[in-house]
């Protein structure tokens, strides 16, 4: 919003990775924030509506189709920003509609402190500790940010100084740790227990699809490899796909998709009850 000044900010809509970015919210939010716009340009007045797609490597592709209306019918009246690592991550039908600009990759020592302001940490990180957070994102911007935002509320829930021991913990910890827990919580069709662990795999900065991909490794590695076991996983990944998909992927979505996993009437009926 700095870029175009504070009078810009009702004209921009920023959909994030940790927004509900599905289909229902490009067919509803999305042309609903563009119509509004309408309205000035049948009054003659020159006026854009800006859209923002931070971080369209993660962009469902279903909802990219969903947006392929809105970009050609208001093209007069709208303009949309994706931002992102690759092209290959867009669909044709959008890509071939869209500039191209390439940027070189900015120096992450250099605007540390930038970071720092962003998410308001409370406390100074040293070259080590942030060398450790950086090469666990992989020069990812966006899992720098939400990696600095788990630190930052560990730090001050349990009102801890930043330490490289600490860093260490939270960037290394053995994932199968995290899983197993909830692994057995599905084969033993504990519900409380599965929800509890949901939340705190995500406390631990893990994002959905890394949960899911996870999940089904472990299972491949720990699994007893029944044939209640496999069934149970495998509709638990299964649907927690297709809310992928749909773009729904906050911790609420994973634990209704384990909720009903464990309420399923066709598990039951095939005696997995």
């Amino acid at each position: 919003m700095e870029l175009w000044g504070e009078e810009t900010h009702d004209e921009c809509l920023l959909l994030t990775p940790d927004q509900d970015r599905g289909i229902q919210t490009i067919r509803g939010h999305v042309t609903m924030f563009i119509r509004q716009m309408a309205l000035y340009a049948n009054q003659g007045k020159k006026a854009y509506r800006w859209i923002i797609i931070d971080d369209c490597d993660t962009f469902p592709q279903i909802s990219q189709q969903a947006l392929r209306r809105p970009m050609e019918t208001y093209s007069h009246i709208s303009r949309f920003i994706f931002i992102g690592n690759s092209t290959e991550d867009l669909i044709p039908a959008i890509r071939s509609r869209c500039i191209h600009v390439t940027m070189n990759t900015f120096d992450p020592y250099e605007h540390q402190e930038d970071f720092m302001k962003l998410v308001k940490m409370p406390h100074t990180l040293t070259e080590e500790i942030w060398a450790w957070i950086l090469n666990t994102c992989q020069n990812n911007v966006s899992d720098l940010i939400r990696l600095l935002q788990l630190v930052r509320d560990i730090l001050i829930t349990k009102n801890l100084e930043p330490s490289v021991a600490l860093i260490q913990s939270i960037c290394s910890t053995p994932f199968h740790l995290d899983f197993i827990p909830l692994l057995n919580a599905l084969t033993e069709r504990n519900l409380i227990a599965g929800t509890h662990q949901i939340i705190e795999i995500w406390k631990r900065g893990y994002t959905f699809e890394d949960i899911l991909e996870s999940f089904q490794t472990i299972h491949g590695l720990f699994g007893e490899n029944t044939p209640t076991e496999n069934t149970l996983v495998h509709v638990f990944l299964l649907n927690a796909w297709i809310a992928y998909c749909k773009g729904n992927t906050s911790v609420l979505s994973l634990q209704n998709v384990f909720y009903k996993t464990l309420k399923d009437e066709s598990l039951k009926r095939m005696g997995l009850d």
